[in-house]
Protein backbone atom coordinates (compact mmCIF):
# COMPACT_ATOMS: atom_id res chain seq x y z
CA UNK A 1 0.00 0.00 0.00
CA UNK A 2 2.98 2.56 0.93
CA UNK A 3 4.72 1.84 -2.50
CA UNK A 4 1.53 2.07 -4.73
CA UNK A 5 0.90 5.21 -2.55
CA UNK A 6 4.57 6.19 -3.31
CA UNK A 7 4.15 5.71 -7.00
CA UNK A 8 1.17 7.71 -7.23
CA UNK A 9 3.29 10.80 -5.47
CA UNK A 10 6.14 10.47 -7.77
CA UNK A 11 3.66 9.93 -10.97
CA UNK A 12 1.60 13.00 -9.57
CA UNK A 13 4.91 15.18 -9.16
CA UNK A 14 6.31 14.20 -12.33
CA UNK A 15 3.24 15.38 -14.35
CA UNK A 16 3.40 18.25 -12.37
CA UNK A 17 6.99 19.16 -12.99
CA UNK A 18 6.10 18.15 -16.44
CA UNK A 19 3.24 21.22 -16.82
CA UNK A 20 5.30 23.79 -15.12
CA UNK A 21 7.90 23.22 -17.28
CA UNK A 22 5.90 23.23 -20.52
CA UNK A 23 4.22 26.37 -18.92
CA UNK A 24 7.29 28.44 -18.37
CA UNK A 25 8.98 27.06 -21.64
CA UNK A 26 10.33 30.47 -23.74
CA UNK A 27 10.38 28.22 -26.57
CA UNK A 28 6.87 27.23 -26.54
CA UNK A 29 5.60 30.65 -26.10
CA UNK A 30 4.35 33.11 -28.78
CA UNK A 31 7.23 35.03 -30.29
CA UNK A 32 7.41 39.07 -29.95
CA UNK A 33 8.59 40.85 -33.32
CA UNK A 34 10.77 43.98 -32.98
CA UNK A 35 11.41 46.54 -36.03
CA UNK A 36 14.08 49.29 -35.66
CA UNK A 37 15.66 51.26 -37.77
CA UNK A 38 19.18 50.52 -39.45
CA UNK A 39 21.44 53.51 -37.30
CA UNK A 40 24.06 51.43 -36.82
CA UNK A 41 25.08 53.47 -33.61
CA UNK A 42 22.33 52.09 -31.89
CA UNK A 43 22.21 48.46 -32.35
CA UNK A 44 24.39 47.97 -29.32
CA UNK A 45 20.74 49.16 -27.71
CA UNK A 46 19.01 47.51 -29.60
CA UNK A 47 21.09 43.91 -29.33
CA UNK A 48 20.18 44.55 -25.39
CA UNK A 49 16.14 45.11 -25.25
CA UNK A 50 16.00 41.90 -28.26
CA UNK A 51 18.46 39.75 -25.75
CA UNK A 52 16.50 40.67 -22.39
CA UNK A 53 13.33 39.39 -24.03
CA UNK A 54 14.99 36.09 -25.42
CA UNK A 55 15.28 35.22 -21.61
CA UNK A 56 11.34 34.94 -21.71
CA UNK A 57 10.22 33.77 -25.04
CA UNK A 58 11.15 33.68 -28.80
CA UNK A 59 12.02 36.87 -31.01
CA UNK A 60 12.33 38.45 -34.46
CA UNK A 61 14.22 41.57 -34.99
CA UNK A 62 13.53 43.48 -38.39
CA UNK A 63 15.29 46.27 -39.73
CA UNK A 64 14.51 48.34 -42.00
CA UNK A 65 15.97 51.23 -43.69
CA UNK A 66 19.05 51.91 -45.57
CA UNK A 67 22.01 49.33 -44.05
CA UNK A 68 25.07 51.08 -45.93
CA UNK A 69 23.76 55.09 -45.21
CA UNK A 70 27.71 55.22 -43.69
CA UNK A 71 28.85 55.21 -47.24
CA UNK A 72 32.42 55.66 -46.27
CA UNK A 73 32.49 52.76 -43.62
CA UNK A 74 30.19 50.64 -46.65
CA UNK A 75 33.04 51.79 -49.41
CA UNK A 76 35.68 51.18 -47.85
CA UNK A 77 34.73 47.85 -45.84
CA UNK A 78 33.49 46.55 -48.75
CA UNK A 79 30.22 45.92 -47.17
CA UNK A 80 31.69 43.80 -44.78
CA UNK A 81 31.36 46.08 -41.18
CA UNK A 82 27.42 46.22 -41.60
CA UNK A 83 27.23 42.41 -42.32
CA UNK A 84 29.69 41.96 -39.78
CA UNK A 85 27.68 43.95 -37.19
CA UNK A 86 24.12 42.18 -38.12
CA UNK A 87 25.39 38.86 -37.76
CA UNK A 88 27.10 39.42 -34.56
CA UNK A 89 24.21 41.80 -33.16
CA UNK A 90 21.81 38.82 -33.87
CA UNK A 91 19.33 40.61 -36.56
CA UNK A 92 16.76 38.15 -38.30
CA UNK A 93 16.05 39.55 -41.23
CA UNK A 94 16.41 42.63 -43.91
CA UNK A 95 15.15 43.63 -47.38
CA UNK A 96 17.81 42.87 -49.74
CA UNK A 97 17.38 46.53 -51.68
CA UNK A 98 19.16 47.65 -54.80
CA UNK A 99 21.66 49.12 -52.54
CA UNK A 100 23.07 45.13 -52.42
CA UNK A 101 23.47 44.85 -55.97
CA UNK A 102 26.28 48.16 -55.72
CA UNK A 103 28.48 45.77 -54.40
CA UNK A 104 28.69 43.48 -57.71
CA UNK A 105 26.67 40.13 -58.17
CA UNK A 106 29.54 38.11 -56.85
CA UNK A 107 30.02 39.83 -53.92
CA UNK A 108 26.62 39.76 -53.64
CA UNK A 109 26.05 36.16 -53.18
CA UNK A 110 28.88 35.40 -50.99
CA UNK A 111 27.39 38.51 -47.99
CA UNK A 112 24.13 36.74 -48.38
CA UNK A 113 25.68 33.18 -48.08
CA UNK A 114 27.81 34.33 -45.14
CA UNK A 115 24.62 36.09 -43.45
CA UNK A 116 23.19 34.77 -40.66
CA UNK A 117 20.12 36.62 -41.11
CA UNK A 118 17.70 36.84 -43.90
CA UNK A 119 18.27 38.78 -46.82
CA UNK A 120 14.68 38.71 -48.26
CA UNK A 121 13.94 39.85 -51.63
CA UNK A 122 10.90 38.44 -53.80
CA UNK A 123 11.16 40.78 -56.39
CA UNK A 124 15.35 41.00 -57.34
CA UNK A 125 15.70 37.84 -58.96
CA UNK A 126 18.72 36.39 -61.12
CA UNK A 127 17.99 35.34 -65.16
CA UNK A 128 16.86 32.10 -64.27
CA UNK A 129 13.83 33.87 -61.95
CA UNK A 130 14.93 32.31 -58.24
CA UNK A 131 16.02 35.04 -55.98
CA UNK A 132 19.11 36.68 -55.15
CA UNK A 133 18.24 36.32 -51.75
CA UNK A 134 16.00 34.37 -49.45
CA UNK A 135 12.06 34.09 -50.86
CA UNK A 136 10.74 34.47 -47.49
CA UNK A 137 11.24 33.12 -43.31
CA UNK A 138 9.50 30.85 -41.46
CA UNK A 139 9.58 30.97 -37.75
CA UNK A 140 6.98 29.34 -34.78
CA UNK A 141 4.84 30.94 -32.85
CA UNK A 142 3.63 28.95 -30.19
CA UNK A 143 2.12 26.15 -31.70
CA UNK A 144 1.47 28.36 -35.04
CA UNK A 145 4.03 29.50 -37.70
CA UNK A 146 4.73 32.94 -39.00
CA UNK A 147 6.24 33.94 -42.70
CA UNK A 148 7.60 37.01 -43.72
CA UNK A 149 8.41 38.07 -47.60
CA UNK A 150 10.55 41.20 -48.26
CA UNK A 151 10.07 43.40 -51.64
CA UNK A 152 11.60 46.08 -52.64
CA UNK A 153 9.63 49.28 -54.34
CA UNK A 154 12.99 51.05 -55.74
CA UNK A 155 12.09 50.18 -59.58
CA UNK A 156 13.40 53.27 -60.56
CA UNK A 157 17.19 52.58 -59.41
CA UNK A 158 19.72 51.91 -62.00
CA UNK A 159 20.51 48.66 -60.59
CA UNK A 160 18.20 46.95 -61.59
CA UNK A 161 19.13 46.83 -64.48
CA UNK A 162 22.00 45.33 -63.92
CA UNK A 163 23.17 42.34 -66.22
CA UNK A 164 22.37 38.98 -64.16
CA UNK A 165 18.98 40.72 -62.02
CA UNK A 166 15.56 41.03 -63.11
CA UNK A 167 13.25 43.05 -61.53
CA UNK A 168 9.85 41.61 -60.58
CA UNK A 169 6.90 44.50 -60.19
CA UNK A 170 6.23 43.99 -56.66
CA UNK A 171 2.36 42.72 -57.47
CA UNK A 172 4.13 39.49 -59.31
CA UNK A 173 6.10 39.18 -56.92
CA UNK A 174 4.21 39.38 -53.72
CA UNK A 175 1.38 36.97 -55.36
CA UNK A 176 4.04 34.32 -56.23
CA UNK A 177 5.30 34.32 -52.73
CA UNK A 178 2.18 34.24 -50.58
CA UNK A 179 1.08 31.53 -52.12
CA UNK A 180 4.28 29.91 -51.21
CA UNK A 181 4.13 31.68 -47.65
CA UNK A 182 0.24 30.35 -47.55
CA UNK A 183 1.31 26.80 -47.79
CA UNK A 184 3.71 26.86 -44.66
CA UNK A 185 2.88 29.32 -41.89
CA UNK A 186 -0.73 30.06 -40.45
CA UNK A 187 0.35 33.77 -40.62
CA UNK A 188 2.25 35.92 -43.41
CA UNK A 189 3.21 39.50 -43.85
CA UNK A 190 5.90 41.59 -46.06
CA UNK A 191 8.07 43.31 -44.97
CA UNK A 192 9.01 46.60 -47.81
CA UNK A 193 12.00 49.22 -48.49
CA UNK A 194 11.74 51.62 -48.80
CA UNK A 195 8.69 52.73 -46.12
CA UNK A 196 5.86 53.15 -48.37
CA UNK A 197 1.78 53.41 -47.31
CA UNK A 198 -0.93 51.10 -49.38
CA UNK A 199 0.83 47.92 -50.09
CA UNK A 200 -0.12 44.94 -48.61
CA UNK A 201 -1.13 42.33 -51.21
CA UNK A 202 -3.70 40.57 -48.91
CA UNK A 203 -0.98 39.99 -46.33
CA UNK A 204 -2.08 39.62 -42.86
CA UNK A 205 0.36 42.22 -41.58
CA UNK A 206 3.25 44.42 -43.11
CA UNK A 207 6.62 45.83 -42.03
CA UNK A 208 7.29 49.24 -42.63
CA UNK A 209 4.13 49.92 -45.01
CA UNK A 210 0.40 50.78 -43.84
CA UNK A 211 -2.56 49.45 -45.85
CA UNK A 212 -6.51 50.04 -45.02
CA UNK A 213 -7.51 46.65 -42.78
CA UNK A 214 -4.04 44.98 -42.72
CA UNK A 215 -1.70 45.54 -38.63
CA UNK A 216 1.16 47.60 -39.65
CA UNK A 217 4.49 47.31 -38.07
CA UNK A 218 6.84 50.59 -37.98
CA UNK A 219 9.90 51.42 -36.56
CA UNK A 220 9.58 53.88 -33.81
CA UNK A 221 10.09 57.24 -34.24
CA UNK A 222 11.36 57.98 -30.84
CA UNK A 223 15.23 57.80 -29.79
CA UNK A 224 14.02 56.28 -26.25
CA UNK A 225 11.87 53.18 -27.48
CA UNK A 226 12.09 50.33 -29.66
CA UNK A 227 8.38 49.19 -31.51
CA UNK A 228 7.42 45.42 -30.31
CA UNK A 229 5.06 43.21 -31.33
CA UNK A 230 3.44 40.22 -30.05
CA UNK A 231 2.32 37.12 -32.07
CA UNK A 232 -0.51 34.99 -29.94
CA UNK A 233 0.12 31.19 -30.13
CA UNK A 234 -2.60 30.71 -32.34
CA UNK A 235 -1.25 33.31 -34.59
CA UNK A 236 -4.72 35.26 -34.48
CA UNK A 237 -4.06 38.52 -33.60
CA UNK A 238 -0.96 40.55 -33.02
CA UNK A 239 -0.83 43.22 -30.50
CA UNK A 240 1.57 46.50 -30.65
CA UNK A 241 3.75 47.56 -27.84
CA UNK A 242 6.82 49.77 -27.06
CA UNK A 243 10.35 48.68 -25.66
CA UNK A 244 11.97 51.40 -23.36
CA UNK A 245 15.66 51.89 -24.50
CA UNK A 246 17.58 51.80 -21.13
CA UNK A 247 20.77 54.24 -21.96
CA UNK A 248 23.16 52.38 -19.34
CA UNK A 249 22.07 49.30 -20.84
CA UNK A 250 23.91 48.09 -24.27
CA UNK A 251 24.94 44.91 -25.76
CA UNK A 252 28.76 45.17 -24.78
CA UNK A 253 29.63 42.56 -27.35
CA UNK A 254 28.07 44.28 -30.11
CA UNK A 255 29.69 47.90 -28.96
CA UNK A 256 33.07 45.93 -28.90
CA UNK A 257 32.27 44.83 -32.34
CA UNK A 258 31.31 47.83 -33.73
CA UNK A 259 34.42 49.77 -32.21
CA UNK A 260 36.60 47.20 -33.72
CA UNK A 261 35.21 47.85 -37.32
CA UNK A 262 35.63 51.71 -37.16
CA UNK A 263 39.27 51.31 -35.55
CA UNK A 264 40.18 48.61 -38.55
CA UNK A 265 38.29 51.54 -41.22
CA UNK A 266 40.08 54.66 -39.36
CA UNK A 267 43.10 52.83 -40.39
CA UNK A 268 43.00 52.29 -43.69
CA UNK A 269 41.25 55.46 -44.26
CA UNK A 270 44.16 57.10 -42.58
CA UNK A 271 47.08 55.34 -44.96
CA UNK A 272 48.71 58.43 -47.36
CA UNK A 273 49.57 58.98 -50.89
CA UNK A 274 52.68 60.01 -51.85
CA UNK A 275 51.18 62.72 -54.17
CA UNK A 276 53.78 65.24 -54.17
CA UNK A 277 56.05 62.05 -56.30
CA UNK A 278 52.94 62.71 -58.83
CA UNK A 279 52.98 66.49 -59.84
CA UNK A 280 54.48 69.76 -58.44
CA UNK A 281 52.22 72.75 -57.27
CA UNK A 282 48.86 72.35 -56.40
CA UNK A 283 46.32 69.77 -56.97
CA UNK A 284 42.92 70.77 -58.04
CA UNK A 285 39.77 69.13 -59.03
CA UNK A 286 40.52 69.19 -62.96
CA UNK A 287 44.33 68.03 -62.64
CA UNK A 288 43.62 65.23 -60.32
CA UNK A 289 40.13 64.11 -62.77
CA UNK A 290 42.48 63.98 -65.73
CA UNK A 291 44.98 61.75 -64.07
CA UNK A 292 42.34 59.61 -62.91
CA UNK A 293 40.73 59.44 -65.84
CA UNK A 294 43.93 59.03 -67.79
CA UNK A 295 45.27 56.30 -65.73
CA UNK A 296 42.27 54.16 -65.92
CA UNK A 297 42.53 54.17 -69.80
CA UNK A 298 45.98 53.75 -69.33
CA UNK A 299 45.70 50.36 -67.69
CA UNK A 300 43.21 49.42 -70.42
CA UNK A 301 40.10 49.13 -67.93
CA UNK A 302 37.97 50.20 -70.41
CA UNK A 303 38.12 52.19 -74.23
CA UNK A 304 36.67 55.28 -72.90
CA UNK A 305 35.38 57.20 -69.58
CA UNK A 306 32.37 58.99 -68.99
CA UNK A 307 31.35 61.08 -66.21
CA UNK A 308 30.71 64.72 -65.49
CA UNK A 309 32.42 65.37 -62.30
CA UNK A 310 34.20 62.51 -60.47
CA UNK A 311 34.17 64.65 -57.13
CA UNK A 312 31.80 65.77 -54.00
CA UNK A 313 31.45 69.33 -53.89
CA UNK A 314 33.93 70.61 -52.02
CA UNK A 315 37.09 69.34 -53.31
CA UNK A 316 40.41 68.71 -50.94
CA UNK A 317 43.39 67.49 -52.05
CA UNK A 318 43.30 63.81 -51.34
CA UNK A 319 46.58 62.64 -48.72
CA UNK A 320 44.97 59.78 -47.40
CA UNK A 321 42.65 57.13 -48.53
CA UNK A 322 39.55 58.59 -46.55
CA UNK A 323 39.83 61.74 -47.89
CA UNK A 324 39.72 60.05 -51.34
CA UNK A 325 36.60 58.20 -50.21
CA UNK A 326 35.05 61.36 -48.51
CA UNK A 327 36.10 63.38 -52.03
CA UNK A 328 34.77 60.73 -55.05
CA UNK A 329 30.84 61.15 -55.35
CA UNK A 330 30.79 57.68 -56.11
CA UNK A 331 33.51 55.59 -55.18
CA UNK A 332 31.94 52.03 -55.04
CA UNK A 333 31.97 49.92 -58.00
CA UNK A 334 32.20 51.32 -61.97
CA UNK A 335 29.75 50.18 -64.19
CA UNK A 336 31.46 49.08 -67.48
CA UNK A 337 28.72 49.15 -70.63
CA UNK A 338 29.18 47.72 -73.42
CA UNK A 339 28.53 50.14 -76.54
CA UNK A 340 29.10 49.86 -80.81
CA UNK A 341 30.76 52.92 -82.13
CA UNK A 342 27.78 53.65 -84.33
CA UNK A 343 26.10 54.48 -81.22
CA UNK A 344 28.96 56.27 -78.81
CA UNK A 345 28.87 59.17 -81.72
CA UNK A 346 26.06 60.46 -80.38
CA UNK A 347 27.04 59.99 -76.27
CA UNK A 348 27.93 63.16 -74.26
CA UNK A 349 31.23 65.21 -75.07
CA UNK A 350 31.96 64.23 -71.44
CA UNK A 351 33.41 60.89 -73.05
CA UNK A 352 36.76 60.28 -73.10
CA UNK A 353 38.81 58.08 -75.25
CA UNK A 354 41.75 56.34 -74.88
CA UNK A 355 44.82 56.60 -76.60
CA UNK A 356 44.35 55.99 -80.50
CA UNK A 357 40.94 56.34 -80.49
CA UNK A 358 38.55 58.57 -81.32
CA UNK A 359 34.93 59.41 -82.04
CA UNK A 360 35.50 60.09 -86.15
CA UNK A 361 37.35 56.90 -86.16
CA UNK A 362 35.23 54.52 -84.43
CA UNK A 363 34.46 51.14 -85.93
CA UNK A 364 30.93 50.70 -86.56
CA UNK A 365 30.83 47.25 -86.10
CA UNK A 366 33.38 46.97 -83.21
CA UNK A 367 31.95 47.05 -79.73
CA UNK A 368 33.70 49.38 -77.10
CA UNK A 369 33.75 49.17 -73.37
CA UNK A 370 33.14 52.73 -71.55
CA UNK A 371 33.05 53.13 -67.69
CA UNK A 372 31.36 54.98 -65.75
CA UNK A 373 30.13 55.39 -62.15
CA UNK A 374 26.99 54.19 -60.97
CA UNK A 375 26.16 57.86 -59.74
CA UNK A 376 26.17 58.96 -63.08
CA UNK A 377 24.35 56.25 -64.69
CA UNK A 378 21.86 57.12 -61.69
CA UNK A 379 21.48 60.97 -63.05
CA UNK A 380 21.34 59.52 -66.89
CA UNK A 381 19.55 56.03 -66.62
CA UNK A 382 19.04 56.59 -70.97
CA UNK A 383 22.34 55.31 -70.82
CA UNK A 384 22.01 52.40 -68.67
CA UNK A 385 19.22 50.67 -71.01
CA UNK A 386 21.05 48.20 -72.86
CA UNK A 387 22.26 46.47 -69.26
CA UNK A 388 25.99 47.08 -67.95
CA UNK A 389 28.07 45.09 -65.56
CA UNK A 390 30.07 46.25 -62.78
CA UNK A 391 34.17 46.45 -62.00
CA UNK A 392 35.54 43.65 -59.60
CA UNK A 393 36.28 45.96 -57.66
CA UNK A 394 35.46 49.55 -55.81
CA UNK A 395 36.33 52.43 -57.48
CA UNK A 396 38.50 54.28 -54.70
CA UNK A 397 41.03 51.41 -55.27
CA UNK A 398 41.75 51.83 -58.58
CA UNK A 399 42.13 55.54 -58.15
CA UNK A 400 44.42 55.00 -54.94
CA UNK A 401 46.69 52.73 -57.42
CA UNK A 402 46.62 55.10 -60.19
CA UNK A 403 48.07 57.29 -57.46
CA UNK A 404 50.18 55.31 -55.93
CA UNK A 405 51.81 53.93 -59.15
CA UNK A 406 53.29 57.49 -60.45
CA UNK A 407 52.82 56.16 -64.23
CA UNK A 408 50.41 58.78 -65.14
CA UNK A 409 52.19 62.23 -64.81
Amino acid sequence: MRLLLAAGCLLWATGSLQCVRQAVSPSARPVRVFVTDASLDRFPAYAAAVKERQAFGPTIWLVTGDLFADRSLAALTDGAAQLALLNRAGVDAVVLTPDWLSFGLPRLSRMVSQARFYALSASLLDPTGSTLGHPFMVRNSGAAALALTGITLDSSNVLTRMAGVRYASPDFAASKTLALMRQRADFVGVMVEPRASGAAWDMDFTVNSGAPGRFAMVPSDSQNHVNCYDVAADAGRLTAGACVLDPLRVDSTVVLVLDSLRSAADSLASLPFPLATLHRGLWTRERLSDVLVRGLLVAKLADGFLCDSLFAADFKEPKDVGTLVSLLRDPGRLAILAVTGDALAGWPKELVLRSGLSRTALSHGLTYRIATTVDYLQRNPQIAAAGFELSPRPFWTICRDILESGRVK
